[in-house]
């Protein structure tokens, strides 16, 4: 009788103990399931104008092709199809901000080393453009920004002399081609480096060719913008 009793006692308290453990495995699922979902439900921080932002970019040519990027997986797939395209940090710049069109502001160029820049030269045009489309984003979010130059054509005119004398093969170069053009913090020396200062570095394409000039618009297409974080 006494061990009857003894396994009739076990077997009871058997299934509350599976019950037991299912609840205790229930509270282990639910605290991280709360744990996964709860960066879903962070209120993310949006842009405002008059805050700053630190953001990474790629811009683009007008026809799509990538020229700047501050994404190394897309460079990486650009080279391997022989393809230029500068690596730079991301940069801080103000929300819904508004500046001269025409200023140049150099970028650091991470990657390839290039010697004779200050880096890749921003118009302010496409800054604008860039604050302007930051307004009302949210942190990890993504946005196309497409680059407007009002009536500037953004167009240099180089003679044979002028070409060769920023290091241009002017009998080599052709039409279509993607140049390198070196520009000043002032709009007053656009082209060049007549002055002390070191340019920034512009691609450019050439879209005309005469027998002893060369047309070169430096105009691009477009930015693919990314809001990394919200800093002041």
């Amino acid at each position: 009788m006494k061990q009857t009793q003894k396994k009739s006692s076990k077997d009871e308290n058997t299934p509350w103990m599976k019950w037991a453990y299912v609840g205790v495995a229930l509270l282990v699922a639910v605290a991280m399931v709360g744990t996964y979902l709860a960066p879903m439900f962070e209120k993310k921080q949006t842009a405002d104008i008059g805050s700053m932002a630190l953001i990474g970019y790629t811009i683009r040519a007008e026809d799509g092709r990538p020229l700047v990027t501050t994404d190394q997986n897309l460079l990486t797939s650009e080279y391997e199809k022989g393809n230029l395209v500068l690596l730079t940090s991301g940069i801080e710049i103000p929300v819904g901000a508004q500046i001269s069109g025409e200023n140049v502001a150099p970028v650091p160029i991470l990657y390839p080393e290039i010697t004779g820049f200050n880096g890749f030269g921003l118009l302010g045009f496409e800054a604008n453009a860039i604050s302007a489309g930051l307004v009302g984003m949210q942190t990890g979010e993504t946005r196309a920004v497409t680059f407007s130059y009002g009536a500037n054509d953004l167009e240099v005119n180089l003679s044979r002399e002028d070409a060769d004398g920023i290091g241009l093969n002017f009998t080599e170069t052709e039409v279509g081609d993607q140049v390198p053009l070196g520009f000043t913090a002032s709009p007053d020396v656009p082209v060049g480096n007549e002055t002390n200062q070191t340019p920034a570095l512009r691609f450019g394409k050439v879209t005309d060719k005469t027998s002893d000039t060369l047309v070169i618009m430096y105009r691009y297409g477009s930015a693919e913008v990314t809001l990394n974080s919200i800093t002041g």
